[in-house]
């Protein structure tokens, strides 16, 4: 008896789920937010140093970059040509933050993890789409929910707060082509780059380090701080999190870029409606 218990020890011990890479156990906590999530081939060291290249220079950025509203209306052909400016500059920004989960993923991944495994745990992976339909209109309410919840809070106690939305709005007004090209981009580029580093990259591999619920949120509000909206930062908080739901419940990454691009074009349709009105 004692030997079979014995026996039974090592082969659990030999079941354990291992981090690719890095030979330190994972307790059964930890062991169970991963699976929540997919196995990752990048450690938990290795996601808060990529958060780190990757947020601090985006931070800066967004405190040193302003986007000032031109006081008359530019030439017509001269605002084409921000419109254009605006679709590649956001296109190169944004992509910065597919940099590292690439690196991670693919180029520097684990010993016996193969490119495809790389892109699987990054969730881009197959989806069922009905179940993924439901879920990704679910959320759609609820963030419209959240957004006007919030906008009746800001009028009922007379909130100073100015959000990008009405930055847009205003420049809109005297560059709309300038205006087309970021909310293109909003629509089409940011949902696929910020959706591979915040849900695909950072709630993969935190994790392992701190449990799945303490990453949701903790990627939620890394997600809100890039924006540099500090007035929208609670309904930025609630969609982080409701996008990493989605990642988690279906392993893969595609319902939430949906998802996250739905929500901006619903923005941008608003944005455009002002404009019109």
């Amino acid at each position: 008896m004692a030997a079979h218990n014995r026996e039974a020890a090592r082969s659990g011990k030999r079941n354990r789920p291992q981090p690719p890479g890095d030979a330190t156990p994972l307790s059964a906590r930890e062991a169970a937010a991963v699976g929540a999530v997919g196995r990752v081939p990048w450690t938990f060291a290795q996601t808060l140093l990529g958060a780190a290249v990757t947020l601090l220079p985006w931070l800066l950025l967004q405190l040193t970059a302003s986007r000032t509203v031109a006081p008359r209306p530019p030439s017509r052909a001269a605002d084409a040509l921000g419109g254009i400016t605006a679709l590649i500059f956001s296109a190169i920004i944004e992509g910065a933050f597919v940099l590292v989960p690439t690196y991670y993923a693919v180029a520097h991944r684990a010993p016996g993890i193969s490119s495809r495994d790389g892109l699987r745990a990054l969730g881009l992976r197959r989806t069922p789409w009905r179940a993924a339909a439901v879920a990704v209109a679910g959320g759609l309410v609820v963030i419209v929910a959240v957004n006007a919840l919030y906008a009746w809070l800001i009028t009922l106690f007379h909130w100073n707060l100015r959000v990008n939305s009405d930055v847009l709005v205003q420049q809109a007004h005297t560059m709309p082509l300038t205006t087309l090209g970021y909310l293109v981009a909003a629509v089409l580029i940011a949902p696929v780059c910020e959706e591979i580093f915040f849900r695909g990259f950072l709630f993969g591999g935190l994790p392992q380090g701190i449990g799945l619920w303490p990453a949701a949120l903790l990627s939620a509000a890394l997600f809100g701080l890039a924006h540099g909206d500090l007035g929208s930062l609670p309904v930025l908080l609630v969609i982080g999190l409701v996008l990493a739901l989605v990642r988690w419940r279906f392993g893969s990454l595609l319902p939430s870029i949906v998802l996250h691009a739905g929500n901006n074009a619903l923005a941008a349709g608003f944005i455009i409606a002002a404009l019109v009105r």
